[in-house]
């Protein structure tokens, strides 16, 4: 009884997979996307000896163009409303640093599946600049009385590019649309500090971005 009732049941998994539409990768498509963001910073003067770094949680949202090169291979254009920045713990003192960026990304994307699979597994990997929209640190503690908010004016930098790389998994869900869903991680090459009046001359402030995404998105494709 109990080999009968796996055998209904791997046959039925079969049954499904065989109604399941074909992947469409290789068409070109437009997508929208969302997730979550963790971000923090990284670089040599990201931590300091009795200061504890956190992570800011925050949403990212995009939307892309995907364009076949080959059987394999294709390059997605997007562009993402993301959130990043971190929070910072010393001696009785919390500091919040807020930062959003309109990141734009040009990635390769190399499907690792058969064509014929009813979804496919990928792995994406490109170049990513990013804008900044919106700078701001939040204070509280034990020293202050009430929180204190306040812009990052030119401490911060406006631009800032990096890599992103990650994996990946779409599935079409009918003739006209897949959802997919990713991992990504962006490593920030530069650093998003300007110096102030304050640090010595010739030296850099090397704060630089580190950011891991979780999205799900859905595809339409244009073309074949």
């Amino acid at each position: 009884m109990k080999h009968l009732r796996k055998s209904i049941v791997i046959s039925a998994i079969a049954l499904v997979a065989m109604n399941l539409p074909t992947s469409i990768f290789g068409q070109t498509a437009i997508g929208i996307r969302g997730g979550m963001s963790r971000a923090t910073i990284g670089g040599e003067d990201a931590s300091e000896e009795g200061v504890d770094v956190d992570a800011r949680i925050g949403i990212k949202l995009g939307a892309s163009a995907t364009i076949p090169i080959q059987d394999k291979f294709s390059l997605r254009l997007g562009g993402d409303y993301v959130q990043k920045g971190w929070s910072a713990d010393s001696e009785g003192l919390s500091a919040d640093t807020s930062l959003d960026y309109i990141e734009l990304s040009g990635l390769g994307v190399v499907n690792l599946t058969p064509p014929e699979s009813a979804a496919s597994v990928y792995v994406l990997a490109g170049p990513a600049v990013a804008f900044n929209t919106k700078c701001e640190s939040s204070y509280s503690g034990v020293f202050l009385s009430e929180n204190e908010t306040e812009s990052c004016g030119e401490a911060s930098k406006n631009f800032d590019f990096g890599i992103t790389g990650g994996i990946g998994t779409e599935m079409a869900i009918s003739e006209g649309m897949t959802f997919s869903v990713e991992l990504l991680y962006t490593l920030g090459l530069l650093s998003i500090s300007e110096k102030g009046d304050d640090i010595e001359e010739g030296s850099d402030i090397d704060i630089k971005n580190r950011a891991i995404a979780l999205q799900v998105g859905v595809g339409f494709p244009i073309g074949k």
